[in-house]
């Protein structure tokens, strides 16, 4: 992966199309995961791509800002590094590799669009668009901290990233992830869903994130916990939009997808999210319980709007 530095354009990254990083959950090492690797400079050759920036970066991934001269545009480039157990684990590198496939053949408006994809040394790598904007997250942070956005703008923005995740779906792909900070409002009005997973658990089960050991001592602290932790090696995702079968069993399928779509929605209407809890085990027990807060005083989501949300957010909507 190493190359002498050369010149490239001058670029620079505002906003990454892929967001915050999925943890990949391939078999592997924990040392192999907390080691510090090398990463390539401003102006290093990754395959065919000039990095510019690096633009997030997870447990086992990084994503940069990269230049492709073959075809005169920035990219979004994602590297999932792969650590196997022992030896060369060619059934998860393929896994990784036709999830990857998959995704570059998925054509939506509403989806990240992916140009290429390939392996270099133990990473896989994702060539996407790069879609200039802010997140979702962002947007909502700033609307309801300004004047709350109306049910219908709020609407018109999810209801995009809904089409482009039941499209994923209707091709089989599971995002696994799903939230504000995984989609994109452009600058040019296009909702983009972003960063889905690329690895699943290995066959003979993840621990739960009930077995993941986490003490929180302020609400600060635990919001970002909350926010981003993932079980490194293990089960995926953003313990505060996940779904019960992930926080239970840390399964991930269409189902659970849907689920987090409706923590983000409800996020996106009220300014806050449904479950509420300082610490992974205070928001399993609201989550597994069915325990929705209370919509805000002075809230103008119709009654019809929020009955659809916590349908959707109940253990068994059936």
């Amino acid at each position: 992966m190493s190359h002498p530095p050369v010149d490239a354009p001058t670029m620079v990254a505002e906003r990454s199309a892929d967001g915050e990083l999925a943890e990949a959950t391939l078999p592997m090492r924990m040392e192999d995961a907390e080691a510090p690797v090398s990463r390539p400079r401003r102006g290093e050759v990754l395959g065919r791509y000039v990095v510019l920036d690096v633009l997030g970066e997870g447990g086992m991934g990084v994503v940069y800002a990269a230049y492709d001269p073959e075809l005169d545009r920035k990219v979004a480039l994602k590297l999932v590094k792969y650590a196997p157990i022992s030896g060369e684990d060619t059934a998860g590198r393929s896994r990784l590799m036709r999830e990857a496939q998959a995704l570059a053949r998925l054509t939506h408006p509403n989806v990240v669009a992916v140009y290429d994809v390939g392996m270099l040394e133990h990473s896989v790598f994702v060539a996407m668009e790069f879609v200039e904007g802010r997140t979702v997250a962002q947007w909502i942070e700033r609307r309801h901290a300004e004047r709350p956005p109306s049910w219908r703008e709020v609407l018109s923005v999810m209801v995009p990233a809904g089409r482009g995740l039941e499209q994923a779906h209707a091709a089989g792909i599971v995002h696994r992830d799903f939230k504000p900070e995984n989609v994109m409002l452009a600058d040019s009005g296009r909702v983009v869903v972003l960063d889905f997973g690329l690895a699943r658990a290995t066959e003979g089960g993840p621990p739960s994130l009930g077995e993941v050991d986490v003490s929180l001592t302020s609400s600060r602290s635990a919001g970002v916990m909350l926010d981003r932790l993932t079980a490194t090696g293990s089960v995926m995702g953003t313990p505060a939009y996940m779904s019960p079968e992930q926080i239970g069993a840390g399964t991930s399928d269409e189902a659970s997808d849907q689920f987090s779509y409706c923590v983000s929605l409800y996020h996106a209407l009220y300014g806050s999210r449904p479950f509420a809890g300082r610490t992974l085990p205070e928001l399993s027990d609201a989550l597994l319980a069915g325990t929705v807060e209370a919509a805000p005083k002075g809230s103008k989501v119709p009654a019809w709007l929020r009955r659809v949300v916590l349908r959707g957010l109940s253990v068994d909507p059936a």
